[in-house]
């Protein structure tokens, strides 16, 4: 059913094109091409890395049925962390500067990410607000530094600080702009993996997600499972903030992110959870977002028309969840 849904939401996008006045034949050259060709994959694995960290931790409170829609605002306190550590170990060798962006993004995202979870633990709050209003909390602070403090004397008045400078530049695999953020990534998936399923923490988190009441009276600490929860899962989308800046931008500027805060809730779901499975989801998405791009250079469509094509993919796969858990039949009385 997957891959049937993704050619029916690459085949829905005829109309579009049409509507365009391009040739939907070249549109599905221009993006089969993202993944026949070695610089468009390279690419989307490169923007398939905040993808796959931020949906990783959101497997978890997901598994324990807390909704965090927070991992955009968490990625973006992970990434005013990191240059934080810039500004204040400027001196400092490789391994101790980049070392500290890891610990510093890891610790505030997660920090932030414990917040929605002790009102939600203490005071009942819908996690659904908390965790959407401080997105904005998150991303307002950043501009408030770009637009203010740390903004770049030398940038012609935009809205970014300095250059990171090479001690504070994760490592590039050679010919590409795949960053070492990639290895964390699938370090980080497969220990989120071996914490669900081998871990008394995974178990009592599954046991909180079927049911609190039963997790309650087999003794579990809704409270401290929350919190470590929501630490871990701000934590991992702190990391993409971290790897956004060191290994991509370099540098923090307005608009970090293009939102892979909230696509990472759709591979998170995507993946069922998984988070072995979130590898794939994530570079699969990240190809599609390199596809938008090529539609926009290569047949100079607009990018509202692009993000709608990718919208339509997205809305086919998610649908096709649907004949996943359940058998259509047809009966006549």
């Amino acid at each position: 059913m997957p891959a049937v849904s993704l050619v029916l939401g690459f085949l829905s996008a005829a109309p579009l094109f049409l509507a365009v006045g391009v040739n939907p034949v070249l549109a599905y050259q221009q993006v089969l091409g993202v993944f026949l060709n070695v610089d468009g994959l390279t690419e989307s694995f490169t923007r398939g890395i905040p993808l796959l960290l931020a949906s990783v931790g959101l497997c978890l409170p997901f598994k324990m049925n807390f909704w965090n829609i927070g991992a955009e605002g968490q990625l973006f306190m992970g990434a005013f962390a990191a240059t934080a550590m810039v500004f204040l170990l400027p001196d400092s060798s490789a391994f101790v500067l980049l070392g500290s962006m890891i610990i510093a993004g890891f610790i505030f995202g997660g920090l932030f990410g414990m917040i929605p979870g002790y009102l939600k633990a203490r005071l009942e709050t819908n996690e659904v607000l908390t965790t959407l209003m401080l997105n904005f909390v998150a991303i307002l602070w950043v501009d408030y530094l770009v637009y203010g403090p740390w903004r770049d004397p030398e940038g012609f008045g935009f809205p970014l600080t300095p250059m990171f400078p090479p001690n504070a530049r994760l490592p590039w695999i050679p010919g590409t702009r795949i960053h070492a953020g990639l290895i964390v990534g699938l370090v980080c998936a497969g220990l989120v993996y071996v914490f669900l399923a081998r871990t008394k923490w995974g178990y009592e988190l599954k046991v909180t997600g079927e049911s609190r009441l039963a997790a309650k009276y087999a003794g579990i600490n809704y409270l401290k499972l929350t919190l470590l929860v929501m630490f871990i899962s701000g934590g991992l989308a702190g990391l993409a903030g971290m790897g956004l800046v060191s290994g991509i931008v370099l540098r923090l500027r307005h608009g970090i992110s293009p939102g892979y805060g909230f696509s990472a809730i759709i591979i998170a779901w995507l993946a069922r959870l998984n988070p072995l499975a979130a590898v794939p989801v994530s570079i699969l998405f990240g190809g599609l977002l390199v596809a938008g791009d090529a539609l926009q250079i290569g047949l100079g469509l607009a990018f509202a028309t692009s993000q709608v094509f990718q919208a339509l993919i997205l809305l086919f796969v998610v649908g096709a969840e649907v004949l996943t858990r359940y058998k259509v039949a047809l009966t006549w009385e």
